[in-house]
């Protein structure tokens, strides 16, 4: 993807150097050492360079979307989000194991992750920081450390429905807040959040020494005026009075949200995506593309499918995997056989939200009713098909948009004989004389493609949505999950039972159902 993006990396240096007047190189040189047990700043280490608030920062940042960086590793990323989001809202398909967890089996040895890294050692990340800021009245840094979190931990809720929010590190202990609560609270800090930087952005920069290092006031609250807008919407069908209320505001906001993919999201100095390294050398590919994906690109005839897969080397078609399978011999579907598509990771970026995912939300609730600024649903549709052609570095946008033909294609299983037929009917072109209905299928299905390779975006939207419609699991391994329907949260991981059973017992209280792969979240309301 090519764009000039939002220097995450860069903006913390600048936080660090200003609040602590001192420069973030040296930090960020010894990082690794400093950081011993690879999750928590220490303190007698810190110290010596005073540079406590930049690591805090790093911490934060690295839980938003882990990668492999001296702390965490791409076998994370690929337990999180590969085996999890990724595969279960069509993006990729694992080729590796017994292949029950593509259909629905959940493995709590990998499905804990998300909990352990971006709940335990993200919050306690911005604990930290929390009380540093306070201490030393940091006010902007805690306003940009608290949009961290919430990007951080509404992830976390979406996997698993409650969770310890509003008392963590409290002597109460860490009894579980209601999904309801948990997003209210969310939108709570990030309205302070803007509220605080506002200013700053009004003025053109966070810090007037920020030693050029990229820290832009406008720029981080552009993101969390989008950040409330995504969640916003994330809520539509639990409380339309309170998702439309919060939508607005992030419209009507003086900065407003993000428009153009100068503004993106995006972490810089990363060395590869974690899916390039799963599927280049973990046991020759551990993933491969989804065959959902495979249908979407290749009946739509994307430009942008050049871009998201590898051609199979041995008809020059992308070709995609289909969930739910366990063959005897993965062999066939590795890249040293070329029969399928391999994802094209080596273009991928680190991104944690991009215009084109901002104006489909909008063409969501201006179809809605909404004030959306500006705009109308067909033009802020149109405007994220074109943003997200112009990301990828695509041609042919005008033509595609036009397109009032082209629909998914059936699936054909280049390896088996795991054949499907196509997902879905919906066309491309916008047309006012659709219903409801059919439009909301239009801007999920291509906001879904805009999103890849988000994989936690793409998971929570397919379960609020149901778009686009995705191919069901060749079998599903788990007889709690309805296969049409398919999965809908992670089960709490199954320590929490003897490390905090109160907490855990308060969990599945406020969870309304079992603690298993089938229960619906507080949000996920949309009748089937």
């Amino acid at each position: 993807m090519r764009s000039t993006v939002m220097n995450i990396t860069n903006i913390y240096k600048g936080l660090a150097a200003v609040a602590l007047g001192a420069c973030l190189f040296g930090c960020t040189a010894n990082f690794e050492e400093i950081s011993k047990d690879h999750y928590n700043a220490h303190e007698e280490d810190l110290a010596m360079d005073d540079l406590k608030i930049g690591s805090m920062f790093q911490q934060l940042e690295r839980s938003v979307i882990v990668y492999s960086d001296g702390t965490y590793l791409d076998s994370d990323y690929q337990i999180m989000y590969g085996l999890c989001g990724e595969t279960w809202c069509g993006y990729t398909a694992p080729t590796l194991s017994d292949g029950k967890n593509s259909g629905f089996l959940v493995t709590d040895g990998w499905h804990r992750r998300m909990f352990t890294v971006k709940y335990e050692y993200g919050m306690a990340a911005f604990s930290n920081l929390k009380a540093y800021a306070e201490e030393n009245n940091l006010i902007p840094q805690l306003a940009i450390g608290t949009i961290l979190k919430v990007a951080t931990m509404h992830q976390v809720t979406d996997y698993y429905g409650p969770i310890a929010y509003s008392q963590t590190g409290s002597v109460a202990g860490n009894l579980y807040d209601s999904q309801e609560n948990v997003y209210k609270a969310f939108f709570n800090e990030l309205d302070e959040a803007i509220a605080t930087l506002e200013p700053y952005a009004a003025n053109g920069s966070l810090f007037m020494a920020d030693y050029d290092l990229g820290g832009d006031a406008a720029k981080w609250v552009k993101f969390a005026n989008s950040l409330r807008l995504r969640l916003a919407m994330r809520v539509v069908y639990a409380d339309a009075a309170l998702a439309q209320a919060e939508a607005e505001k992030s419209i009507l906001s003086p900065i407003g949200v993000i428009t153009s993919n100068g503004d993106n999201a995006v972490v810089k100095g990363v060395s590869h995506h974690p899916i390039y390294e799963i599927n280049v050398n973990f046991n020759d590919a551990d993933c491969q593309l989804n065959a959902t994906m495979d249908c979407y690109l290749n009946g739509y005839s994307d430009p942008r499918g050049a871009f998201i897969a590898k051609p199979a080397a041995t008809d020059g078609k992308i070709h995609g995997v289909r969930t739910g399978i366990a063959p005897n011999d993965w062999g066939p579907y590795k890249n040293t056989a070329g029969k399928v598509s391999a994802p094209n990771a080596t273009i991928y970026k680190i991104c944690w939200m991009n215009a084109a995912e901002v104006a489909f939300l909008r063409a969501e609730g201006a179809l809605r009713g909404w004030n959306m600024g500006d705009g109308s649903a067909k033009s802020f549709y149109e405007e994220g098909i074109a943003l997200s052609f112009e990301e990828w570095g695509a041609n042919g946008a005008d033509a595609y948009i036009a397109n009032s033909t082209a629909t998914p294609a059936s699936f054909q299983d280049n390896v088996a004989n795991n054949n499907a037929g196509a997902p879905s009917t919906v066309t491309i072109a916008w047309n006012e004389a659709d219903d409801f209905e059919l439009k909301l299928e239009k801007i999920g299905t291509q906001k879904w493609i805009a999103l890849f390779p988000n994989a936690c975006e793409g998971w929570a939207e397919y379960r609020r949505l149901h778009y686009p419609k995705i191919l069901t699991p060749v079998k599903n391994f788990n007889d709690d999950v309805n296969t049409d329907q398919q999965i809908r949260r992670v089960p709490y991981p199954v320590s929490e039972q003897s490390d905090n059973p109160e907490g855990y017992a308060s969990g599945v209280a406020a969870l309304g159902g079992p603690d298993n792969a089938a229960t619906r979240l507080w949000w996920d309301q949309k009748p089937f």
